[in-house]
């Protein structure tokens, strides 16, 4: 049994799912890949494929793209597969019972967060929103209710200081496919021990672009715990008016800068120091924060240092966003 391969159907759309898709494929028998249709993109809304379906593709796994996954003909043709395993990652979107009871053996999915901390579609970025110090990825049993299956395994990962959203799904996307693996194992042999998820319970609701508006009357550290989240997508931001008119300029990359005082009666959002070759530092309702990287309308990333050259922002120049 052990060294007989599983056939899989897996499921996943983002990047976030390739390497589990990757491992499994070399491991066990992966005979279609479900993904979400081809979609617009960009600025330029060019029709671009999931991430998933690329490396499918590129594999030679068949891939599927049904626009209802309840569509009768879909789940004929998933069923006529008669898998062993149901593998999702990150698929966006919810598995009715049809597809979940499809599999011989059962349904599993590879969660980014350590359940049921942080159930719901946008784990990663909340859990360095709310300034967690930890995360991990929790491989559960599938159930009609969403992130709420018994757990398989479970891995915690520290969650480093400067990790943004971007990089830290990245680690957690090849923990993941480490761990998925290694529960496959122990459905084969038969040594999977189903527990009930325990505590208290949160959820990470899907981000939104207005969620990334700065408010500098919050502290240092949450304004920073902002940035970090919402890198790469969507970016939290700020208004600032040149010549009198607002633009909404995203801020990228921050630091926490205890050493740096200011009068207290600047206004949250005052630029109180210039760190040449560094950024600027700015006032918030506690502490200050060293903005390091910014984002014009229609441009390329830069420094902030080269951004205050560039628009002769002096000190006690306030940026808009407080609430």
């Amino acid at each position: 049994m052990c060294e007989q391969k599983l056939s899989i159907v897996f499921m996943g759309t983002p990047r976030f799912a390739c390497p589990s898709l990757e491992k499994l494929a070399e491991q066990e028998k992966v005979v279609a890949v479900v993904t979400q249709p081809d979609r617009p993109v960009g600025r330029g809304k060019k029709i671009a494929s999931p991430p998933l379906k690329v490396v499918a593709s590129k594999i030679g796994i068949p891939v599927y793209q049904p626009r209802d996954i309840k569509a009768p003909a879909f789940l004929k043709e998933i069923t006529f597969f008669n898998p062993d395993l149901i593998v999702v990652v990150a698929f966006g979107g919810v598995l009715p019972e049809t597809i979940i009871e499809i599999p011989k053996i059962l349904s599993i999915n590879l969660h980014p967060s350590l359940l049921p901390k942080y159930r719901g579609p946008a784990p990663v970025a909340w859990a360095l929103i709310k300034g967690e110090t930890h995360t991990g990825v929790t491989i559960q049993k599938i159930r009609k209710e969403v992130d709420r299956g018994e757990i398989i395994l479970q891995k915690k990962l520290a969650i480093e200081p400067e990790d943004s959203c971007g990089t830290l799904s990245i680690k957690l996307s090849h923990l993941g496919a480490k761990m998925l693996t290694q529960a496959i194992k122990l459905i084969k042999e038969g040594k999977v021990k189903l527990k009930p998820q325990q505590g208290r319970g949160s959820y990470a609701p899907k981000i939104t672009k207005q969620m990334g508006k700065i408010n500098w009357g919050n502290s240092a550290w949450e304004i920073h715990n902002l940035v970090r989240g919402l890198n790469p997508s969507p970016g939290a931001y700020a208004i600032f008016f040149p010549k009198d008119k607002p633009c909404q300029i995203k801020i990228w990359k921050t630091n926490l800068r205890k050493d740096i005082l200011d009068r207290k009666e600047n206004t949250p959002g005052t630029v109180v120091k210039i760190k040449k070759e560094e950024g600027f530092v700015v006032k918030t309702a506690k502490e200050a924060l060293l903005v390091k990287e910014v984002q014009l309308p229609g441009k390329n990333r830069i420094s902030a240092y080269d951004f205050i050259k560039g628009y002769h922002i002096q000190e006690g120049f306030v940026l808009g966003g407080q609430n």
